[in-house]
């Protein structure tokens, strides 16, 4: 294939091109870290490394999967062609510049507002133009994102002490985002597999085996999330802030449940989306235990960022770059592998923080690059070239 051959096809879709940055950075960010972390790397930088750290997983590893799945399935939700081209291309720049400022908080700051705009401007332009209002509410939590990120940088350069709860804010608003996703996909994948698997034993399936539709119950779960978020984020009462915590963990909890995610055992790309929000009512409950001081706010963080929104990640990009690439939707040995890798990442991290032991760091720092590396083996040739003739 040429050159411009090339190019065009990896600027056809955002999910190829965003994709790959997604698994690039979540291999070189993670190395980084880690080698600093053990003293390893001597580096020297004024900003702050934990709080760095933080940001990019968030709007570096994160936002490259936001605006790789947003702006493919924009097309679907609007019927518009996809975005491609000269768009694409600024906007994975801006994604990258950000990502080079490493030890310039001002480029950072500007490459990164850049690029939310940008991402804003453009889902935004096809969201309005196909008066897609049922999702409108994806470009408000875009500009919340957008807002909170800004605030994070001038934090960065003018208040530092303001950082920690722009990232808390940030964490939520991305949880939040997983909720509204997942609670789409995760049933409407389960279910139309749970049909094909009836139909195969030409039986008829029962209401009972299918799996909930969205209704009031969900919305209380949700308000519930952003109702114990508001409490981390503002420092309510430790008392009130568990007991919002253990409300809102039971419910996301029921919600799962309500999904038949038990039922789904024979296919990985549909339970692996069951087994990544399973980390959210985790992740809420150990934040829940952490505003009492009994474990450290670590365990839930990275429960929520590395169990539930890299699991939800990986489980979405490898189904959306599977049937955008016209290939039968069947795991690969090696998504599954890193399925369970990042799982097992999940358990290592928390651990370390629960149980105070900083050798599990590193641990799950190898098996996070581990799993990463196994799904760039399998993806990597799907997002650079064309299309299969053949499923």
């Amino acid at each position: 294939m040429r050159n411009g051959q090339a190019q065009k096809l990896l600027f056809s879709y955002a999910f190829r091109p965003f994709f790959l940055l997604l698994v690039l950075q979540a291999i070189s960010m993670v190395l980084f870290w880690s080698l600093y972390w053990s003293n390893v790397l001597p580096f020297t930088w004024e900003r702050n490394p934990i709080s760095w750290h933080g940001h990019e997983m968030l709007n570096g590893f994160v936002g490259a999967a936001i605006a790789g799945f947003l702006l493919t399935a924009v097309a679907n939700w609007t019927s518009r062609p996809a975005v491609s081209g000269l768009p694409l291309i600024l906007l994975c720049s801006l994604w990258i510049g950000g990502r080079l400022a490493l030890a310039s908080s001002f480029w950072a700051a500007v490459f990164d507002f850049a690029f939310w705009c940008l991402l804003l401007l453009i889902a935004s332009n096809e969201i309005l133009r196909a008066a897609n209002s049922r999702n409108y509410k994806i470009l408000a939590i875009l500009a919340v994102l957008l807002v909170l990120d800004l605030g994070w940088h001038c934090a960065e350069l003018w208040q530092p002490a303001l950082q920690g709860q722009f990232l808390w804010a940030q964490l939520w608003v991305v949880v939040l985002l997983v909720t509204i996703i997942g609670g789409r996909v995760i049933p409407a994948f389960t279910g139309n597999w749970l049909r094909r698997q009836a139909a195969q034993q030409n039986i008829q399936p029962t209401l009972n085996s299918m799996p909930v539709a969205f209704n009031y119950f969900d919305l209380i779960a949700i308000f519930a999330l952003i109702l114990f978020a508001f409490c981390t984020v503002f420092t309510v009462a430790s008392s009130i802030t568990l007991a919002v915590g253990g409300i809102a963990a039971l419910l996301h909890a029921i919600r799962l449940v309500r999904w038949q995610g038990h039922r789904t055992f024979s296919d990985p790309l549909v339970w692996m989306l069951h087994l990544s929000y399973a980390w959210i009512p985790i992740g809420i409950a150990l934040m829940a235990l952490a505003s009492t001081g009994w474990i450290s706010n670590s365990a839930g963080i990275h429960a929520l960022t590395t169990g539930a929104i890299a699991g939800m990640i990986v489980s979405v990009s490898s189904r959306a770059a599977l049937g955008h690439t016209n290939r039968a939707l069947i795991a690969h040995p090696l998504l599954t592998t890193c399925i369970l890798l990042l799982n097992l990442t999940a358990i290592f991290r928390v651990s370390a923080s629960v149980l105070n032991l900083p050798f599990l760091i590193n641990i799950s720092a190898l098996s996070w690059v581990t799993a990463f590396a196994f799904y760039g083996y399998v993806y990597v040739p799907i997002l650079m070239g064309p299309p299969a003739k053949n499923c």
